[in-house]
């Protein structure tokens, strides 16, 4: 795709130029915001090169008007994150299976982006799927980029009494979206552990491991087999997994990062899962299990083997 900064044949105005300097020096910054947003990395970068669009056909006058480039790009970013929501959203009722975001690679998400790290943890992106598109812009402009509801009523054409209302109802929808922060380590061990749990059959320390009514949710979006259907109760989640160990000997199991949070990758001739969860009270609470080969695109090279 031809970048909108390609002027070949074109005589731009200073306004212009400067216009998309501003716009290629956000690219980082707004793909996120939209991979926020719609949980595809490869939508989020569309949406952000059709922003480049908008910019470069501004008119010179036009430009001239924008007083806080970043506040512009980011009100473009977000409404045009918005329409393309609103269609995936339909397409996601017709989805094989459990939707689950796409995990990427910690090393392609910039330390600058601004956007808050647990935001974007795959937990967080899938809970963010109950919300309309508007009530999910106008949560992640509150929760990730520290927007008030003052900040936000203009970018979303509202009032500030409207945004407010729809945080509270989107706080109260979501429940525990931000759950509680544990260190990477702790995490990473509570993998492992699962891990030689599991290839030990212990179902009682798998158990012990998992909450009463943790939930395991696996995306294979009909290209590969999975679990249709999420699978509730620890009883049921230790049970599914010891059976899927045993179905599968001598899996390679490696450790590492995606969405800034710990992750194993499970890969066998043909076939590759990666697995994160969300843990509270130092529990399993949510097991989230991407198979789509699809969606496993971007989770880099930076995995280590876990030998147990």
């Amino acid at each position: 795709m031809i970048e909108p900064a390609d002027t070949i044949g074109r005589v731009e105005q200073p306004e212009v130029s400067a216009g998309l300097e501003q716009w290629h020096e956000a690219k980082p910054r707004l793909t996120v915001l939209a991979y926020n947003m719609l949980g595809v990395w490869a939508q989020a970068e569309d949406v952000v090169a059709a922003v480049g669009e908008q910019v470069f056909k501004l008119e010179p006058q036009q430009s001239a008007r924008v007083q806080n480039w970043p506040a512009f790009l980011t009100t473009l970013t977000t409404r045009r994150s918005i329409d393309v929501l609103r269609s995936a959203q339909h397409q996601r009722t017709e989805y094989v299976g459990s939707w689950l975001p796409e995990p990427i690679d910690q090393q392609m998400l910039p330390e600058d982006a601004a956007v808050t790290d647990s935001m974007l943890r795959l937990g967080v992106l899938m809970l963010l799927e109950q919300l309309s598109a508007q009530s999910r812009a106008a949560y992640v402009l509150h929760h990730a980029l520290g927007y008030s509801a003052t900040d936000i009523a203009p970018v979303l054409e509202t009032t500030p009494a409207a945004v407010r209302q729809s945080l509270s109802r989107a706080a109260k929808k979501l429940g525990q979206a931000k759950a509680t922060h544990h260190e990477v380590s702790a995490v990473s061990s509570i993998l492992s552990e699962i891990v030689q749990a599991i290839q030990r059959a212990d179902i009682d320390r798998v158990l012990k491991l998992l909450a009463q009514d943790a939930v395991l949710y696996s995306d294979g979006g009909g290209k590969v087999r999975a679990a249709l259907n999420p699978v509730f109760g620890a009883q049921k989640i230790a049970r599914f997994m010891i059976g899927v160990e045993r179905k599968n000997p001598g899996r390679q199991i490696f450790t590492g990062e995606v969405n800034g949070e710990p992750a194993l990758r499970f890969a066998m001739e043909g076939r590759e899962d990666v697995l994160v969860i969300d843990v509270v009270s130092g529990s399993i609470q949510r097991m989230m299990q991407v198979s789509n080969p699809e969606k496993l695109g971007r989770i880099g090279a930076s995995w280590n083997e876990l030998t147990t």
